[in-house]
């Protein structure tokens, strides 16, 4: 008894869908170019804080009259650098530039 399915490899046909362009192989390069927009100098990295942290960070550009994040980190930083000794200042210095 002959097998009464449809079977879809019978019914193809080679070279039945032409292509409306042909085909033509990129380097990776091009790829590799558009994958990396230029991204702004204080948009690079992010970082995860407790929601109390964001909380506080929100407080203090609020009193300070500051709008992004990255602003109220560098003026803690700049006060925690202004507390430090002489020598923590040193360190610090040396440690930033070779990193």
């Amino acid at each position: 008894m002959p097998n009464k399915k449809p079977n879809i490899l019978q019914r193809r046909v080679t070279g039945a869908v032409k292509p409306s362009e042909e085909y033509h192989a990129t380097d990776d390069k091009d790829v590799q170019k558009k994958k990396s927009p230029s991204v702004p100098k204080n948009q690079k990295k992010s970082i995860k804080v407790s929601a109390e942290t964001y909380k506080d960070m929100t407080v203090l550009k609020t009193i300070e009259h500051v709008s992004f994040d990255y602003e109220i980190i560098q003026l803690l930083i700049d006060q925690y650098y202004k507390d430090m000794t002489a020598e923590q200042q040193r360190r610090y210095t040396v440690l930033r530039e070779n990193m």
